[in-house]
């Protein structure tokens, strides 16, 4: 099972959007990537959580909206109020 999630946003003192997260969709990696690399994948994942945990650091558990999900938009104005203080 491949577990690369997740998206979101850092802030300053103005929210400010920027790219800090690998997403890839499972059924994209079923349909696009062969079983060599699927393997390799996994060792990847594997490793960052290895890692994480070697780090005291949870999984990575995180909620995704695609861009062409009537959500989207809502979903960055909800975060730029919480993060802008509003």
């Amino acid at each position: 099972m491949f577990q690369c999630t997740a998206l979101l946003g850092f802030w300053e003192k103005i929210m400010k959007r920027e790219t800090r997260y690998v997403v890839l969709k499972l059924s994209d990696i079923e349909k696009y990537v062969s079983a060599e690399y699927k393997d390799r994948l996994t060792t990847i994942c594997n490793s960052i959580i290895r890692g994480r945990d070697k780090d005291n650091k949870q999984e990575l558990d995180c909620v995704v909206v695609e861009h062409d999900w009537p959500e989207y938009e809502p979903t960055w104005q909800a975060i730029e109020k919480r993060v802008d203080g509003a």
